[in-house]
């Protein structure tokens, strides 16, 4: 026989010599296929875990869902070769006719609908345009207390003290939306807006404690039972008529 390959007979194959495997050579268990069958082994612990528990309670999940996968499956193949066997052309003709008509039947309720609808109810314009024309012409001719700047007090200058300029807001305000009603509106403003507000604004340890009399006793009105609380106007437009319509861009 000669030893190079070439002059082997054409006949003749290449015998495979065997060999074995070194121990450090065998398959590694991880690399086996997930469908092979593997091997018996008896269930202990790995790591503290019960690998027997785990398994009996992972089962019985495992063969609902596998089982429930199948039969929805099933289900779905059945319920789609009857809808497809009960929806020949005539029947689905007939569905879309009648969802015309459903259609057309619902747009024309909805548009009837909008016009019974009565149109929204513009809110009314105020009486007064500002909180300084409210103070001016309605609170200080009104609402008349003897001030002495000691036991009660008041500021002509009213709308240099923030918390005074706020309860005076509210008291405008609410005076705005009770007197749309006729019948108890100046009644519950007086009871619960007026009295409130103004007791707090008068008391000499409210908002106007740091007023005092005022230069020339600007902010009292002892001299006559009955005058007008004490009033100076604000600097010109601070106060800006909210009745009248805004600049054109503004």
């Amino acid at each position: 026989m000669s030893d190079n390959w070439g002059d082997a007979p054409a006949d003749e194959g290449i015998e495979a010599q065997p060999f074995e495997l070194d121990e450090g050579d065998e398959p590694d268990p991880r690399d086996v296929p997930d469908d092979a069958e593997l091997p018996e082994r008896e269930p202990g612990r790995l790591f503290g875990i019960d690998i027997a528990d785990v398994a009996t309670n992972l089962a019985a999940p495992a063969i609902r869902a596998v089982v429930q996968k199948a039969i929805t499956g099933a289900v779905k193949d059945a319920v789609k070769a009857e809808v497809d066997e009960a929806l020949d052309p005539t029947v689905v003709e007939e569905l879309q006719a009648q969802a015309a008509t459903a259609a057309r039947r619902a747009v024309t309720a909805a548009l009837e609908a909008l016009d019974e609808e009565e149109p929204a109810e513009e809110e009314p314009a105020l009486y007064y345009g500002s909180v300084d024309e409210f103070v001016r012409e309605y609170l200080v001719k009104n609402y008349r207390r003897r001030v002495d700047g000691e036991r009660s007090v008041w500021a002509a200058d009213w709308w240099n003290y923030p918390e005074a300029v706020i309860r005076l807001d509210a008291l405008w305000r609410a005076w705005e939306h009770l007197r749309l009603d006729p019948t108890t509106g100046m009644s519950v403003w007086f009871r619960d807006h007026a009295e409130h507000h103004m007791s707090v604004l008068l008391d000499p340890h409210g908002p106007f404690a740091a007023a005092g009399m005022g230069e020339n006793r600007i902010n009292t009105n002892d001299s006559d039972k009955g005058t007008e609380l004490p009033y100076t106007a604000p600097p010109e437009g601070l106060y800006p008529d909210l009745r009248e319509e805004p600049p054109a861009g503004v």
